[in-house]
């Protein structure tokens, strides 16, 4: 099975190299990956990284990378920009972001699931870190509705998978005149479609990092929310905090039926191979912070 994953960056060679790593050690029996970076011509060594990256992997067996390096209008014109570059013989696609890294195995997994199911799109779980990749919480994938989906974004990079042929019948793509709102609008407008989720609690497939940037907790994401609340009808803007704390709860209950998770594998700064982080007090609440290390 072929995976065409897209990677956007500006300026982020912070965390980059280790998210590119990330991909390229999925390749394996069953598994082609193709990565494709989409850079927006930063200023901080990143297209030379990715030229050194990209002359030194040339030759790797079911392993492809390809970059591109020119200004755009933000991240997510840099994904639908990469998304419309996709080879015609990819199986299943995703994006992931510079500062997000799959787990081992995780593609060949999700692999799996789309062999044995009937899916459109697959989610998995993921584990949240801070800027020092130390564990904060995980999460489980809980099946998108669409009265939630109105203002919920159930749905993470990091853990979300797209058939190729489905995500190519559709032209739902990142509306670029949002800054930090678009992924709402995305998952929406996929969930609207009515697609086939194969949802797979036990499978964690990567990393989400709070880096301190986050978009979505900048005042360009409170001003988009407020925004677009307003646009909505009056009963789904006041619905919203009934439906996060639905999605949340049904989250927890997810978790009570699943077995903990009590380490995980990534790549810290300058390291060619993973570390293994232990997990000492695992939690699904973000709110009970718990890291792997004391």
């Amino acid at each position: 099975m072929i995976f065409y994953i897209v990677t956007p960056t500006f300026n982020s060679l912070r965390w980059l190299p280790r998210c590119v790593r990330s991909v390229a050690d999925q390749v394996g029996e069953g598994v082609e990956v193709h990565h494709h970076v989409q850079d927006g011509a930063s200023g901080d060594g990143t297209r030379e990284w990715l030229e050194n990256w990209q002359q030194s992997h040339t030759d790797c067996p079911g392993y492809r990378f390809t970059f591109e390096s020119a200004p755009d209008k933000g991240m997510y014109d840099a994904i639908n920009t990469a998304w419309a570059k996709m080879p015609p013989q990819a199986d299943v696609t995703a994006h992931l972001n510079s500062d997000e890294q799959y787990f081992p195995g995780a593609l060949a997994a999700i692999a799996q699931a789309f062999r044995k199911q009937q899916a459109d799109i697959a989610l998995g779980a993921y584990i949240i870190v801070d800027a020092e990749s130390r564990y904060i919480c995980h999460r489980r994938p809980v099946m998108p509705h669409r009265w939630s989906s109105v203002t919920v974004c159930e749905i993470i990079t990091c853990s979300c998978f797209h058939r190729a042929e489905h995500f190519r019948s559709h032209s739902v793509r990142f509306d670029t005149k949002y800054r930090a709102l678009a992924d709402v609008i995305f998952f929406r407008d996929i969930v609207n479609l009515r697609p086939r989720f194969a949802v797979l609690p036990r499978t964690f497939t990567g990393s989400f990092t709070i880096t301190g940037d986050n978009l979505a907790w900048t005042d360009t994401s409170r001003n988009e929310w407020a925004a677009y609340l307003r646009e909505l009808p009056w009963y789904a803007a006041k619905r919203h905090s009934v439906s996060y704390r639905i999605v949340n709860f049904l989250r927890m209950i997810r978790d009570r039926f699943c077995p903990a998770p009590r380490s995980y594998s990534i790549y810290l700064p300058d390291a060619d191979t993973r570390t293994t982080m232990p997990i000492k007090h695992p939690t699904c609440r973000w709110g009970c912070r718990s890291r792997g290390e004391d």
